[in-house]
């Protein structure tokens, strides 16, 4: 599996990419463009807030804190992840998330466990390979320099994205999309039920029809209105807008200022 904050570091033709929902670095958040770009590999997504929904939670400086594992992972579990996951160096992981997922009564197979551990090869980390932890973990991130890129590798246990059939799982990316109204002056109603989400990207091809990149008007509700215009660009790929404040975001308005010709898709996730 690779991860990057950078798009074009990821290489073709692997079975699983990592990807964040959030963040401002580099190409973040990037989660939709892996979905995107290799449709046909297993798909992880990070989150760097406990705040925040993902397959992931990064638990590392200027991210997450091990005390923000439990309360993540009971939102996770009730949205349908069956093994949420949780990303840290193997020396994190093994000083402060296990006796964190121990005291909140998270058993081991219910949670998957990624570390980072660099300089000893490409392995998992656990107490027959590297010896710093007390547990097999479930995927280990070896290097950051993939392929002489700046790429993150990781070797995965052949089970990491099995899930049980009896239980229902969510993909983030799927969670609602559409197309906006065609015309002049169109206008698009989305509900979004609070805490499902936290971004909505649009995308459009307009080079097809030969048009110039069409602009609308993105009005989100969360405790009040707030707008911004945007442009559609689909030379560019999405055009990605994070939700201020993901927990209350319940409505988005959408009003086409161009001259409403080019179809323009959305996806909430």
């Amino acid at each position: 599996m690779y991860d990057t904050i950078y798009n074009d570091q990821f290489p073709s033709g692997a079975q699983a990419y990592a990807a964040y929902v959030d963040g401002g670095v580099g190409d973040q958040p990037n989660y939709a463009y892996i979905v995107s770009a290799f449709p046909k590999a297993d798909h992880l997504s990070i989150s760097l807030d406990g705040s925040v929904n993902a397959d992931a939670l990064d638990v590392e400086q200027d991210a997450a804190v091990p005390g923000d594992v439990p309360g993540w992972y009971t939102r996770q579990k009730q949205r349908g992840i069956q093994r949420p996951c949780v990303y840290a160096s193997v020396s994190t992981m093994q000083d402060s998330i296990l006796s964190v997922l121990s005291q909140a009564k998270i058993g081991r197979s219910s949670v998957r466990l990624w570390t980072a551990h660099y300089d000893a090869g490409e392995h998992i980390c656990g107490p027959d390979s590297c010896g710093q932890l007390s547990t097999d973990a479930d995927g280990t991130q070896w290097t950051s320099s993939a392929l002489g890129r700046t790429l993150d590798q990781s070797e995965l246990q052949d089970d990491f994205f099995t899930t049980s059939s009896t239980e229902p799982t969510v993909t983030e990316a799927e969670l609602q999309s559409g197309q906006l109204n065609v015309g002049s002056n169109a206008v698009t109603a989305i509900s979004v039920p609070p805490g499902t989400a936290h971004h909505i990207a649009f995308g459009c091809d307009n080079t097809l029809q030969n048009q110039q990149a069409p602009v609308i008007r993105l009005a989100i509700y969360d405790t009040g209105w707030y707008t911004q215009k945007i442009q559609v660009n689909g030379t560019k790929g999405l055009s990605v807008v994070a939700f201020r404040n993901a927990a209350k975001t319940g409505v988005i308005s959408v009003l086409r200022e161009d001259t409403g010709t080019v179809p323009i898709g959305y996806v909430i996730y």
